[in-house]
C-alpha cells in the first residue's frame, strides 16, 4: 500500500513538472519562406508579395521543381476565384474547380510575355475568368416556366 501510495505521488510530481514546462511549437518557417532572410530567394512567393505580376504567378503556379510554390500560387488563385465568384463568373455549383484551372492556364499561356510581366496576376486571372464565363445570366436556365 505504501509504495503504491509512493508511485501515485511520484507520477503526480512529474505530471506537475511537466505541465508547468512552456509550450513552443516546433513548426517553424523554412529558411527559402522566412521573410526575415534577407538572404532567401527573391524568385520565391511571400506573403508580401501585394503586387504579384502575372509572370511570377504563373511561373510558380507551373513550377516543377517546387511544390511549396505551386501551393502557394494554388492558394492565390482560389483567394481570386472565391472573391469573384457570383460577380465575374458563376459559381462552383455550374463549374468544376478542374474546369477554372483550365481555363486561367490556357489565358496565361497564351498571353504575350509583356503583358505577364506588366500586370497583376489577379488582374488577368478576373479578365480570363470574365471572358470566358462572364455571361452567367444568359446561360442559366429560366426559373419562370
Amino acid at each position: 500500500m505504501r509504495h503504491r501510495i509512493m508511485l501515485a505521488g511520484l507520477l503526480f510530481c512529474s505530471a506537475l513538472s511537466w505541465a508547468e514546462q512552456d509550450y513552443t511549437p516546433r513548426a517553424q518557417a523554412l529558411p527559402q519562406d522566412d521573410t526575415a532572410n534577407f538572404l532567401r530567394d527573391p524568385a520565391l512567393l511571400t506573403s508580401q508579395d501585394v503586387n504579384l505580376r502575372g509572370e511570377r504567378f504563373f511561373n510558380a503556379w507551373t513550377s516543377k521543381s517546387n511544390e511549396r510554390e505551386r501551393i502557394k500560387a494554388d492558394l492565390y488563385l482560389l483567394g481570386v476565384l472565391d472573391t469573384t465568384e457570383g460577380t465575374v463568373w458563376c459559381s462552383y455549383r455550374r463549374l468544376k474547380s478542374i474546369t477554372l484551372h483550365e481555363i486561367v492556364y490556357r489565358y496565361f499561356r497564351d498571353l504575350p510575355p509583356e503583358r505577364l510581366k506588366q500586370e497583376r496576376a489577379s488582374r488577368l486571372i478576373i479578365e480570363a475568368m470574365t471572358q470566358h464565363h462572364g455571361d452567367c445570366e444568359k446561360s442559366q436556365p429560366s426559373r419562370n416556366k
